[in-house]
C-alpha cells in the first residue's frame, strides 16, 4: 500500500473544491464541470459565429462588423457580444480545466490522449479568436497584424518580409480576407470539432453537457455582460497612424506583450520550448504504470457488464475461443486500461483480476486482519474497505497493523478505485466475523477514475449488477458508504466512531444508508439549486470583462512618431556579367536559344550571386539605423528586403539614407535627402522605387 502524504498540488485544488462544495453541494460545484462548460460555450460559440457569417462581408469588414453591431443591436450586437465573451470564457476554462487535471496528476499513462488534445485545443482556439479579431480590421486588428507580421519575420521561411504587407491598403491582398475568414470558419469547425472528438474519444459515456442550472446561469451571464458592455469595434484602421490606446485582450492576444517584452531569442526559446514541455508532459518523470487488468476466460460467461462500466472503453466483447457455451468473451486493451480495478467490481463470476491485487490476496488480507484485531472492551470488528485517492492516508492509516488510528479494531484494505470493490469482498468480510463494513470512496461526481463512486453506490443499493446479497442475521444495517475527498479524513473518522456505538448498540442500528460528507446537513437542495453557481460563475464573468476590455498595453509611445523604413532592391551581381555572342547562341541547344526572359542575354560567370545591401539612416545628422542587408534565395540570387520600425520625436526633421549594394566600399550608389514634418502618434513611410532607383517618401499614398 501507498502511504505517501498529500501533496501541495492535490491539496491547493481539494482546498477550493471543498469551499465550493459548501456552497453549490458537489451536485452543482462548477470546478467538476470545467470541461462541459467549455463544450457548452463552444456551441454558443458556433451558433452566434454561424449567425455573424451570414452577414460578414470580405469586402468592407469593418462597416460589416460596425453594422451588425450598432444597426442590428437588438440580436446581431448581442450574437457578437455572446460570441466575443463565450470565446474569452472558453480560453479561461480551458486553462482551469487543464490547471486542475495537472494539479490532480491526471495526464499520464492512458490519459495522454485527452491531454495533448486538450492542449492543442487551446492552441488552436488561441489561434482562432487571433483571426476573429483580425477580420474586424479595425485599430485592434492593424495592431494584431503588424505584431503577427513581425513574430513571423523572425521564422526564415519567408521572402519577403511579412510586415511589408501591411504598410498601406495597396499593399494588402484582396484575397486576404477571404482566406483569413475561410480559416477561422474551417479551423473552427473542423478542427476544433475534430480535437474535441479525440479529446473524449477514449471516455466511455463522455460527460459533455453541464447541469442545466449550470448552463442557464452561464447564459444569463453572457447576455447581462453583452447588455451592460456589448462587444464594439475600436477605432477605423488608419495607415497613418500609430496604432495606441488599443482595447486588448489578454486571453488572446497576450503572446504579443510577451515578444516585445522578452529579447527575441529568448521569446522563442520561452514559446517553442513551453510548448514542447507541455504536450511532452504526460511523459516527463511519469511513475511506473500498474499492471492492467487480466481476464481469466474459464470464469468469464460473457455477461457485458465489464464492457459496460469500464470508464475508458478498455474491455471489448469479442467471439468466444476456448469453445465454452457462450457467445462472447471479455478482452482488455492494455493501452486503454487505468487499472482502477471497476471491471473487477463489477463481475459476479470474478473472472477479471488485477495481477497485483487479486481477489485471492484481497480476501487472505481480510482474513488475517480480522484474525490479529483485537476486541477492546467489546468493541465492534470493522472493515473498512478504502480508496486511495479519497483519503489521506498518512493521517488516516496505521502502518504497523493497517488500521485506522486510534482504532486497532478498525481494520483498513485499500483499493485503486472504490468501483473495484466487487459484493463478495463485502459478503467475505462479514462472513468472516466482521461486525460492520464500511466503504469509503471519492466524493460524488468527483472520482479519480471517472465514474468508480458511481457503479459502487449503485451497486450497494441494488441498482446495478452485481448486487450484494447478505443472508442469515446480517442485514445491510451492517454496512455503511462514504464519500468524501482526502481532506474531510478526520470527519470520516469521527462518522466511522458513531459506526462503531451504532454496531454496539443495535436496536440503534439504522438502515443501509449513504453519506456524502461533502455535503453540509444544513444546505437544503432547494437553495443549492437557487444560488447554483451564479456567485462563483460571476467572478470570472468580471475577469472576462477586465481582461477582455480595459486594459491596453503599450506598444507604441503615443507621444512619439513612426518612420517604417522598408526597401525592395535587387542588389549587383556578384561575378562580372557579359552578354552572349552569336557563337556562345549556336552552341546552346535549340530550345534553349531564344526566350523573353531577360536572363537570355546573360551568361554567369560564377552563378548569379548578389552583394550584400549597406544602409545607413540619419536623422538630424544623428545615425539611427546602420545595417547590412542580404539578398534572399537558395543561392542569394533574388532581391533584398528591409522593414525597421524608428521611433522618433514629433517635429521637423533632416532625414538622409545611404544605401550601397556594389563592391565599393567608399561611396554610396544611393542618396535621399529630404525634410519631413512628424506629428505624435503618427507614421511616414521611407520606401525605394526600384523602376526610379531612389527613395521617396510614400506615406502619401497609405490610405489608397
Amino acid at each position: 500500500m501507498n502511504f505517501k502524504n498529500l501533496s501541495i498540488k492535490r491539496r491547493i485544488v481539494y482546498t477550493v473544491e471543498g469551499f465550493a462544495d459548501r456552497l453549490f453541494t458537489p451536485k452543482y460545484n462548477p470546478f467538476y464541470y470545467l470541461g462541459t462548460i467549455c463544450a457548452f460555450l463552444l456551441v454558443l460559440i458556433a451558433i452566434s459565429g454561424l449567425y455573424l457569417f451570414f452577414f460578414y462581408r470580405t469586402n468592407s469588414p469593418y462597416e460589416t462588423m460596425q453594422n451588425i453591431t450598432v444597426n442590428q443591436w437588438y440580436l446581431g450586437g448581442i450574437m457578437r457580444s455572446i460570441h466575443r465573451y463565450a470565446s474569452d470564457g472558453l480560453i479561461l476554462f480551458l486553462i482551469l480545466h487543464l490547471l486542475r487535471e495537472f494539479l490532480l496528476g491526471r495526464y499520464r499513462h492512458w490519459r495522454w490522449v485527452s491531454w495533448v488534445s486538450g492542449n492543442a485545443l487551446l492552441l488552436t482556439s488561441i489561434l482562432v479568436g487571433i483571426i476573429g479579431y483580425f477580420l474586424v480590421w479595425d485599430e485592434r486588428a492593424q495592431m494584431i497584424a503588424i505584431r503577427t507580421a513581425q513574430l513571423l519575420d523572425d521564422i526564415p521561411v519567408f521572402i519577403e518580409p511579412p510586415p511589408r504587407t501591411f504598410l498601406s491598403i495597396a499593399t494588402m491582398s484582396q484575397m486576404l480576407f477571404f482566406v483569413l475568414l475561410l480559416a477561422h470558419v474551417m479551423i473552427s469547425m473542423l478542427g476544433m470539432g475534430i480535437l474535441t472528438g479525440i479529446h473524449v474519444s477514449r471516455n466511455a459515456r463522455p460527460s459533455v453537457k453541464p447541469p442545466k442550472a449550470i448552463a442557464v446561469t452561464v447564459l444569463v451571464i453572457l447576455i447581462l455582460i453583452s447588455l451592460i458592455t456589448p462587444a464594439t469595434n475600436a477605432l477605423p484602421v488608419s495607415m497613418t497612424k500609430v496604432p495606441v490606446d488599443v482595447p486588448f485582450d489578454w486571453f488572446y492576444l497576450f503572446i504579443y506583450p510577451l515578444a516585445s517584452i522578452l529579447p527575441k531569442g529568448m521569446f522563442w526559446a520561452a514559446a517553442v520550448g513551453g510548448t514542447i514541455i507541455l504536450f511532452i508532459a504526460p511523459w516527463i518523470g511519469r511513475p511506473k504504470r500498474q499492471p492492467t487488468a487480466q481476464i481469466f476466460s474459464e470464469k468469464c460467461v460473457g455477461c457485458e457488464q465489464c464492457h459496460k462500466d469500464c470508464p475508458y472503453e478498455a474491455i471489448k466483447m469479442v467471439p468466444r475461443k476456448d469453445g465454452r457455451p457462450y457467445l462472447f468473451q471479455a478482452e482488455v486493451i492494455s493501452g486503454r486500461c487505468a487499472s482502477c480495478g471497476t471491471c473487477v467490481g463489477s463481475c459476479g463470476s470474478n473472472a477479471p483480476n488485477l495481477p497485483n491485487r487479486t481477489m485471492e490476496q484481497i480476501e487472505e488480507e481480510i482474513t488475517k486482519l480480522l484474525y490479529l484485531s483485537k476486541k477492546e472492551n467489546g468493541r465492534a470488528s470493522i472493515v473498512g474497505l478504502v480508496c486511495e485517492k479519497s483519503v489521506n492516508q498518512r493521517e488516516f492509516i496505521d502502518i504497523k497493523n493497517s488500521s485506522i488510528k486510534g482504532m486497532p479494531n478498525v481494520s483498513v484494505v485499500t483499493f485503486p478505485c472504490a468501483g473495484m470493490i466487487n459484493h463478495s469482498i463485502i459478503e467475505h468480510a462479514i462472513e468472516s466475523g466482521a461486525d460492520g463494513v464500511f466503504v469509503a470512496g471519492c466524493q460524488t461526481g468527483e472520482c479519480s477514475f471517472r465514474e468508480g463512486s458511481k457503479w459502487s453506490q449503485a451497486r450497494l443499493k441494488g441498482e446495478r449488477a452485481p448486487v450484494l446479497v447478505l443472508r442469515g442475521e446480517i442485514s445491510y444495517s451492517n454496512v455503511r458508504t462514504y464519500w468524501l475527498s482526502p481532506l474531510k479524513t478526520r470527519q470520516l473518522i469521527n462518522e466511522i466512531g458513531i459506526f462503531e456505538k451504532e454496531l454496539k448498540n443495535k436496536s440503534n442500528v439504522t438502515a443501509y444508508e449513504i453519506k456524502d460528507l461533502n455535503i453540509p446537513k444544513e444546505m437544503a437542495l432547494k437553495k443549492a439549486i437557487r444560488v447554483s453557481a451564479i456567485p462563483v460563475l460571476l467572478i470570472p464573468a468580471l475577469l472576462v470583462l477586465f481582461l477582455s476590455v480595459k486594459p491596453i498595453y503599450p506598444f507604441y509611445n503615443k507621444d512619439m512618431s513612426l518612420i517604417k523604413f522598408t526597401f525592395k532592391h535587387s542588389s549587383q551581381h556578384t561575378e562580372e556579367q557579359r552578354e552572349l555572342t552569336k557563337g556562345d547562341t549556336e552552341k546552346k541547344l535549340k530550345h534553349m536559344r531564344k526566350t523573353n526572359s531577360p536572363f537570355s542575354k546573360i551568361r554567369k560567370e560564377g552563378g548569379r550571386g548578389r552583394l550584400p545591401v549597406y544602409v545607413e539612416v540619419e536623422l538630424d545628422n544623428k545615425n539611427m539605423l546602420s545595417k547590412t542587408y542580404y539578398p534572399t534565395g537558395l543561392k542569394n540570387d533574388g532581391p533584398t528586403f528591409a522593414y525597421e520600425e524608428i521611433a522618433v520625436f514629433p517635429g521637423a526633421h533632416d532625414i538622409k539614407v545611404r544605401m550601397r549594394d556594389s563592391r565599393d566600399d567608399g561611396q554610396f550608389d544611393y542618396t535621399y535627402q529630404d525634410k519631413i514634418e512628424l506629428k505624435a502618434g503618427k507614421i511616414i513611410v521611407i520606401d525605394f522605387d526600384e523602376e526610379k532607383g531612389t527613395f521617396c517618401n510614400e506615406t502619401a499614398s497609405l490610405e489608397e
